[in-house]
């Protein structure tokens, strides 16, 4: 009887092993850590919210609210206009294959959604600190929207950026801000740079708290599935110029000002993980580097190209933020084709997979979607890479940066991305 009751169990087994039958392919994951949360079902009596399947291939995009680049399309909009933009964004992924939505939420020290420590975003209402045509909650909408769908969202934050400005437009008076913004009330928390932007001086440990409290805050009261910081720390060098933060090295720094520098940066994620978790420790805590970490100098281990290294340049050891466990995953910016003599998306893409292979970090890959019509081979290149990155063990996601040539359907970008996200892909 014993026997029969092992043969019924294998059975049972190989049935549901079996309702993956339709996935193009089946990989065991390589790290115990938390996968995406489900919408919980006390929080919306819609029997119709999607299942968002926690083991799939994350099939990501980017939708950038900094400039009105990709959301809302204008300042101003109406909360019904905002709305059918919103639902938009999650039709299309829909029709894509795409599972994951990056949503801007916090561009420059502003906030889209209802937030006790950052102004409401200009970009939305066309005022900072004003918020939208009948209080509408941007993130709130579309991760109930999303969540329905099937889709995931996580909150997108730039952590340090304060205003966002150019050389030949700066926004580097304090005045630019609204009177109740933070950086008006401490000064001394924000430094004017010649990109023509302002930013939160990381030396400053009131600033880490702070921003620290700011990612703490989106976890507390919003259902998102992850939250995620991108590639701006210390900002893009411009050549001639410093960025001056010789007040608080005084103050709290010491020895070389780029390793305190790091240091600072390694302690502001270090504590917006914790943040985090302390909250609900099954909300994901990612960044999305700069593609090179270093450049390989036959010593340190970096990749073999010859660009900008955010190690040094940004003060961003994203490398060692995954070997410390102070994020969930990583999603390097490989916005290069392969045949890129500086930086191959290939060089690139193995050094990331070789490099957090030990970590129990995921490894997902953003790729360059506003590239697509630049690129020798457009119906070519965004394929090969992804099928390339899915042939490493640590991969577990693709995500698209520019929203914008999707939507527009540039060069017929959408057939490619229906074709390769055709079929779901599981990692056990």
């Amino acid at each position: 009887m014993k026997y029969i009751c092992k043969i019924f169990l294998l059975v049972c087994l190989l049935i549901v092993l079996s309702s993956f039958a339709s996935c193009s392919e089946v990989e065991k994951l390589s790290d115990a850590g938390r996968l995406p949360s489900l919408l919980s079902m006390d929080e919306t009596s819609d029997a119709t919210v999607g299942i968002i399947n926690p083991y799939a291939e994350v099939r990501g995009v980017w939708i950038a609210t900094v400039g009105n680049l990709n959301f809302p399309s204008k300042k101003g909009l109406s909360q019904k206009e905002l709305a059918a933009e919103l639902d938009e964004i999650v039709e299309k992924c829909g029709e894509l294959g795409l599972n994951a939505i990056f949503f801007q939420v916090r561009p420059a020290a502003d906030a889209l959604y209802k937030s006790e420590l950052f102004p409401a975003s200009e970009y939305v209402s066309g005022n900072q600190g004003v918020m939208p045509d009948g209080n509408f909650d941007c993130l709130r909408y579309l991760t109930d929207t999303a969540h329905r769908a099937g889709i995931s969202v996580h909150a997108w934050v730039n952590p340090l950026r304060v205003t966002y400005g150019s050389a030949r437009y700066p926004k580097t008076d304090i005045s630019v801000l609204s009177e109740d913004h933070i950086a008006r009330k401490n000064t001394d928390w924000v430094i004017p740079y010649a990109d023509g932007k302002l930013y939160f001086d990381a030396g400053n440990p009131s600033v880490r708290d702070y921003v620290a409290e700011g990612v703490r805050e989106i976890a507390e009261n919003y259902d998102v599935d992850g939250i995620v910081f991108d590639d701006y720390f210390y900002p893009y060098p411009v050549s001639g110029a410093e960025f001056d933060d010789s007040l608080s090295f005084s103050l709290y720094g010491g020895g070389d000002v780029d390793t305190w520098r790091r240091g600072n940066i390694d302690q502001l994620v270090k504590m917006c993980h914790d943040a985090i978790k302390e909250v609900r420790s099954n909300c994901l805590f990612g960044i999305s580097p700069f593609g090179i970490w270093k450049n390989d100098d036959g010593l340190n281990g970096g990749s073999k190209t010859a660009g900008l290294e955010a190690y040094y340049a940004l003060y961003c050891d994203a490398l060692g933020f995954a070997q410390k466990g102070y994020v969930d995953y990583l999603a390097p910016q490989l916005y290069w084709s392969f045949e890129t003599e500086s930086a191959p998306y290939g060089e690139l893409c193995d050094w990331w997979a070789s490099a957090l292979s030990e970590s129990g970090t995921r490894l997902y890959i953003s790729h360059a979607a506003y590239k697509y019509e630049e690129w020798d081979d457009p119906d070519g290149e965004l394929t090969a890479q992804i099928e390339y990155a899915r042939k490493k063990d640590i991969y577990r996601g693709s995500l698209l940066y520019g929203f914008s040539s999707i939507i527009g359907n540039a060069s017929g970008i959408c057939d490619e991305i229906s074709s390769l996200f055709e079929k779901e892909i599981i990692y056990w």
